[in-house]
């Protein structure tokens, strides 16, 4: 059980690592990165409550693959993740910087990723399918995660540190954007249960392509809030 627990994890403590080495110039301080992690993983549970009482979608063919991504997984789980971070955040004396808000929310994130694949990986286990499950997981759902928390904590810190006429919108598309990238993510893979051989093909090249535009726009945002705050701190110091 603790190597499945280890294998579940690995993911989850690498990218942790490299969001804590991005922000290494003035790094939160560790007792809050692990508590953005627990808020994570508690999003986790908040999600089991929220969609245990909806009907299951069957999932006929692509559109329902869609439906079923939107409604059953990225909807209710960003929207966990997004009011866990802002309990967080809302009395966080550290988090006065722009990255920061990348930096929790990927945490949270992460968080909530780590549970979600001990709970795939335990139900592996009883299958025989733990290893298999484990790489695949650790090659897209983990990181997903990752960048959804990333897209997410972009938005946050412009709704946080941005203009308050602008506050409100930027605080909707903390929560729309990450959902719009999350429901292409699961539709996809959803919708290749469903088709043939040869479509289900296609659409892995497809998603291994939107996969790719979602790692480019964490890393651009993760530079661009980078060069914000040292430009503020040059001024600063002007």
């Amino acid at each position: 059980m603790w190597i499945v627990i280890a294998a579940a994890l690995l993911p989850v403590v690498l990218l942790f690592g490299y969001i804590w080495y991005k922000d290494i110039k003035q790094p939160e301080p560790m007792k809050w990165l692990l508590r953005a992690l627990l808020y994570g993983a508690c999003s986790t549970l908040l999600v089991v409550l929220l969609v245990a009482p909806m009907p299951e979608i069957e999932v006929t063919g692509p559109a329902t693959a869609f439906l079923k991504a939107f409604l059953s997984a990225a909807m209710p789980e960003e929207a966990a993740k997004l009011l866990m971070l802002w309990l967080l955040l809302r009395k966080n004396p550290y988090f006065d910087e722009r990255l920061d808000g990348i930096v929790y929310a990927a945490c949270v994130g992460l968080g909530f990723a780590g549970l979600e694949n001990i709970m795939y990986l335990v139900q592996g286990l009883a299958d025989g399918t733990w290893v298999t499950t484990a790489i695949t997981r650790a090659i897209f759902a983990v990181p997903g995660h990752f960048f959804f928390g990333t897209l997410m904590g972009y938005f946050f810190a412009r709704a946080w540190f941005g203009t308050p006429g602008k506050k409100a919108w930027n605080m909707f598309l903390a929560w729309a954007v990450p959902v719009i990238a999350h429901g292409v993510y699961d539709g996809i893979l959803f919708s290749m249960q469903t088709v043939d051989e040869w479509i289900a093909g296609v659409l892995f090249i497809l998603f291994l392509v939107a996969f790719g535009r979602m790692r480019r726009s964490s890393v651009k945002a993760i530079k661009q809030l980078q060069d914000e705050d040292t430009n503020l701190q040059d001024e600063d110091t002007i």
